[in-house]
């Protein structure tokens, strides 16, 4: 049976990825492999947190899955509108 932490870490990055291809795909720069490695730094202690801090043992796999991966997205669309928002 796969470890809960490794399932959410992993989820995480993923959603963190699906986010960061999203944000590739609607916009006209260039791709920037600075910006993958940030949305995923951020993702692995986004899941790293969610695996410690949520009781994730009485949870199936899958739900664990899908909670690392809407956390992953939300967190670095949030990271990525925090940083392109400008400060009035």
């Amino acid at each position: 049976m796969a470890d809960p932490l490794l399932i959410a870490v992993i989820a995480t990055v993923v959603g963190a990825g699906l986010n960061t291809v999203r944000g590739y795909l609607g916009s006209e720069e260039s791709y920037s492999a600075k910006k993958l490695i940030g949305a995923l730094i951020v993702a692995v202690f986004t899941g790293v947190a969610i695996a410690q801090t949520i009781a994730i043992d009485g949870m199936s796999l899958l739900g664990v899955a899908l909670i690392g991966l809407t956390a992953g997205f939300s967190v670095d669309y949030a990271v990525t509108k925090a940083k392109t928002t400008p400060i009035e």
